[in-house]
């Protein structure tokens, strides 16, 4: 006997048809909501959080005030400009993240890497000054302001530094490899022996900056001679 099976409900479905963006778009929402789901059961469930890795979160809809992370990564993620008072991030790596006028009051960044992330308009002047020790590797760090803050050997790896104010910081032995500076001021820092020898694009008043065994390299380090009144032809 013949075995005529009765054409079913998703019979034939999907052929010949190119895949739709909106599925995918679905499926990722789905997975949003799912991630953002489990973020929240984190936080109701603790304050500190440790080797923990989150992904793909908005944190901007989370109250993150007086939790602590540590040893925890960060990817992928978007902190918009909701206030986050209080928060630690200890030993912590952010990668791919966004932080569009992010609000620091009050926040802890001891040991924080952030790393290919984007940052515009972030005000680090408000971090606790304590512990304050972020390292930059690929990023792009914009329109933001680092203020009072004195962290040795800090690091500024292939980023693009554009638009920010370094004002009274201390960054003796700070490390800018490959980084390049646009439209970037320093006022009254303490540069000694930090490292520009493969930078572009910096402007330092060495009138106005500590730069006693900096070490900088040529052409960039010409940059001195407008402050100076020196013009070469």
């Amino acid at each position: 006997m013949d075995d005529k099976r009765q054409p079913g409900l998703f019979d034939g479905l999907g052929e010949g048809v190119e895949p739709d963006d909106g599925a995918h778009s679905s499926f990722d929402a789905q997975a949003s909501f799912a991630a953002a789901a489990s973020f929240a059961a984190v936080l109701d469930d603790a304050e500190y959080h440790s080797g923990a890795s989150f992904e793909g979160l908005d944190l901007g809809a989370f109250r993150l005030s007086g939790h602590t992370f540590e040893d925890c990564t960060f990817t992928s993620c978007r902190f918009d400009d909701r206030p986050q008072a209080g928060v630690s991030f200890i030993s912590t790596e952010f990668r791919r993240c966004e932080l569009v006028l992010t609000k620091l009051a009050g926040v802890t960044l001891n040991g924080v890497l952030f790393a290919d992330c984007k940052l515009v308009g972030v005000h680090f002047s408000e971090c606790n000054k304590f512990g304050f020790a972020p390292a930059f590797e690929g990023c792009l760090i914009d329109q933001s302001v680092f203020q009072k803050h004195t962290w040795k050997k800090g690091r500024f790896v292939k980023s693009l530094i554009r638009s920010c104010d370094f004002m009274e910081c201390g960054l003796r032995e700070a490390v800018f490899d490959e980084s390049t500076f646009e439209n970037t001021r320093f006022s009254q820092c303490d540069l000694v022996r930090a490292d520009f020898r493969t930078a572009a694009g910096y402007t330092i008043d060495p009138s106005g900056n500590r730069i006693s065994k900096a070490r900088f390299s040529l052409p960039e380090a010409q940059s001195f001679l407008v402050f100076l009144g020196i013009r070469l032809d």
